[in-house]
């Protein structure tokens, strides 16, 4: 993949959104371990990200700042009025840019967080920690081709990217970042299914979770759209048109509509 033009990149938490974009940047060659530093409050926590990722880390996060490139803000929303604090920002190099994955958050909040410095607000998934996150970014004015094209790097190194407006972050939240919830559930229920039609659970959990990645997958590579894939694994009065009768019957269409709506509507909570 290649190198990124960064001398230090700063992570701002380190918790299993930063460990997944860290295994990530340094399985892809981006940066050496040691050009990057997390602030992590835990000693313990920090220890184990120094052990499994040879990265630099630090309890204080004024340290972990300090002479970076790149700073990303990995800390959850709600712990961010406490995190980055206007101390903390003034400790920034006057040419530093930021990287948000936080959710909910969006450009005009980190602009109030992190005034006059460039900013990249994100929304991942959680696959990032496998490889196949993924994420959604959108830049603000003062981002270059540069940054953009080095946060485009980074996610890709994990997963795939699409660079988006931020009017689309509420929607594509509901689907792609949220999804893995809803997809986990389905692959617990169908395997739940798989017992009780006689399997052993293990087995079970295998066949609905290689079933749902390989669906994803063939999804994408093929090119076409989900429901000629459906069609093509639907024989007329056969097996899969009676198991789908009775999720429509159940109404899982609907299910879905309402998990978005729902989640649309609780990020505008979140955003005040």
């Amino acid at each position: 993949m290649g190198k990124i033009n960064l001398n230090k990149i700063a992570f701002i938490g380190g918790g299993a959104m930063a460990k997944a974009i860290i295994k990530g940047i340094i399985g892809g060659g981006l940066v050496a371990p040691e050009q990057i530093m997390v602030g992590e409050p835990t000693e313990a926590h920090a220890a184990a990200l120094h052990a499994d990722y040879g990265v630099k880390t630090t309890t204080d996060n004024k340290e972990a700042v300090r002479d970076a490139d790149l700073v990303i803000f990995a800390v959850k929303p709600q712990v961010a009025p406490v995190a980055l604090t206007p101390d903390l920002i003034a400790c920034f190099k006057k040419d530093a840019w930021v990287l948000s994955i936080m959710g909910s958050v969006t450009l005009e909040q980190l602009h109030a967080y992190a005034p006059g410095f460039p900013v990249v607000r994100t929304m991942p998934n959680t696959p990032l920690a496998c490889g196949a996150g993924m994420t959604a970014i959108c830049c603000d004015a003062k981002v270059t081709g540069e940054m953009k094209g080095t946060a485009g790097a980074i996610f890709s190194s994990c997963g795939e990217i699409e660079y988006v407006d931020e009017k689309a972050l509420d929607a594509i939240t509901a689907i792609s970042g949220c999804g893995p919830g809803y997809f986990f559930v389905i692959i617990d229920a169908l395997a739940d299914a798989g017992v009780r039609a006689g399997l052993p659970r293990a087995l079970a959990i295998k066949l609905a979770a290689q079933t749902m990645a390989g669906s994803g997958k063939l999804c994408i590579e093929s090119g076409l759209h989900p429901a000629q894939l459906r069609d093509q694994v639907t024989s007329p009065g056969g097996t899969t048109i009676a198991g789908i009768h009775a999720l429509e019957n159940h109404g899982v269409r609907g299910a879905f509509y309402d998990a978005v709506q729902a989640v649309l509507e609780r990020n505008k909570e979140l955003q005040g």
